[in-house]
């Protein structure tokens, strides 16, 4: 298992939830790093928290994020961790089989997978930043809680991280992520 779910805490009251992948240990062996989503932890005066499928709970720090992209990465004070296996995101192609992998609604559902396909590569969505950026577009279910949780490929391999999707009255299924290559 690579992904894990994050607990934001305002007032010592969970304010928002998100998902994120396992990257890398450091060479000292003392943190791992973990990329989410920069929306899912960019707030002020919260505490982030990394929560283990065992319900162990890791207090994290954000070491960097950038609103553009909407990538964040924080540490926590743990090693041992399975990492994710990264693909080149560039490889994809229309009709590919792919899996949102994350927690949507909550701790409620942690580790929930959905598959879709892939709808569209580089399409151009402007985010709530007011940025513009290509994203992957899909058909994997997203819902909140899912924000930083990997889209995988059949093979495992995570190929980018689900960042947004469309909703609305007349308009259902469109995931988008933010590809590994960038």
């Amino acid at each position: 298992m690579y992904y894990y779910f994050f607990l934001i805490y305002q007032r010592n009251s969970i304010y928002t939830e998100g998902s994120g992948v396992v990257v890398k240990e450091d060479n000292d062996g003392k943190y791992t790093y973990i990329v989410t989503c920069a929306h899912v932890v960019n707030h002020d005066g919260v505490a982030v928290s990394v929560l283990m499928a065992d319900g162990t709970e890791y207090t994290a720090d954000v070491v960097g994020l950038d609103t553009r992209t909407d990538i964040a990465v924080v540490r926590i004070e743990a090693t041992g961790l399975v990492k994710g296996e990264f693909a080149d995101s560039d490889e994809l192609v229309v009709g590919q089989t792919v899996y949102a992998v994350g927690n949507p609604g909550g701790s409620e559902f942690f580790g929930s997978v959905s598959n879709g396909i892939i709808s569209a590569i580089g399409r151009p969505v402007s985010s709530s930043t007011g940025y513009e950026m290509e994203c992957l577009q899909h058909t994997s279910a997203i819902n909140p809680g899912n924000s930083g949780g990997a889209l995988v490929n059949a093979y495992g391999e995570v190929i980018g991280i689900n960042s947004m999707k469309f909703s609305g009255n007349n308009v259902e299924g469109i995931g988008f992520a933010i590809p590994m290559d960038i």
